[in-house]
């Protein structure tokens, strides 16, 4: 079999080591997003929500890097660059024991909060109201698809077409990002979808 140089070389390089794998850089990473995407799909997407993982909302931000609800193996290999040889010693000890967590759960959870980009919490609240309310599947929200008052929905339907786009929805929640972040922070375990419904109730 012939080996890519590229390979054959970082596997040369990391030979003398016994902290690192002797595979290319970024291979455990790789490894690790795909079984985490894996075991927490339920849906079958081939992505993650945010109500797959037991991750904190702000560390799901952070993954969630094109804001649309959805983390892809793509974003999960990025937020665990640099982290091969934490993974290639995880498991080469044995991987998840009653002691050990999950490592990629564990490298995660420990993203930056600093770093949660503005209107990220605002946008998870979004894209959560707009998956449990959207009935039809159309991807706009009608009136008989809320509980809202008509002169808020009325509101937030800023053209007017009878239909609330998500768009229309992340502008109405932009402003309700600290309230969102304080749900969490709170350790909010009730339905994100109905601490919306009273945000949106008191625009």
């Amino acid at each position: 079999m012939r080996i890519n140089p590229k390979i054959a070389n970082q596997m040369y390089l990391n030979s003398g080591n016994e902290n690192s794998s002797c595979l290319a850089s970024g291979t455990y990473t790789g490894l690790a997003a795909a079984k985490y995407i894996k075991e927490n799909d339920k849906d079958g997407d081939k992505c993650l929500s945010a109500d797959e993982v037991s991750l904190s909302a702000e560390a799901f931000a952070k993954l969630d890097a094109d804001k649309n609800g959805k983390v892809s193996k793509e974003e999960m290999k990025k937020a665990l660059a640099g982290k091969d040889n934490q993974i290639y010693q995880y498991y080469k000890n044995g991987g998840a024991t009653a002691e050990t967590p999950d490592i990629t759960s564990s490298l995660l959870t420990k993203s930056n909060a600093s770093s949660t980009a503005a209107g990220a919490y605002s946008n998870l609240a979004a894209n959560r109201y707009m998956k449990d309310k959207d009935k039809n599947g159309d991807g706009v929200l009608s009136s008989d698809e809320v509980s809202l008052a008509s002169n808020i929905f009325a509101s937030m339907d800023k053209d007017k077409d009878g239909k609330v786009t998500k768009a229309e929805l992340q502008s109405v929640l932009s402003n309700q990002d600290d309230a969102i972040k304080k749900y969490y922070k709170n350790g909010g375990t009730g339905s994100v979808t109905d601490l919306t419904s009273k945000l949106l109730g008191k625009i």
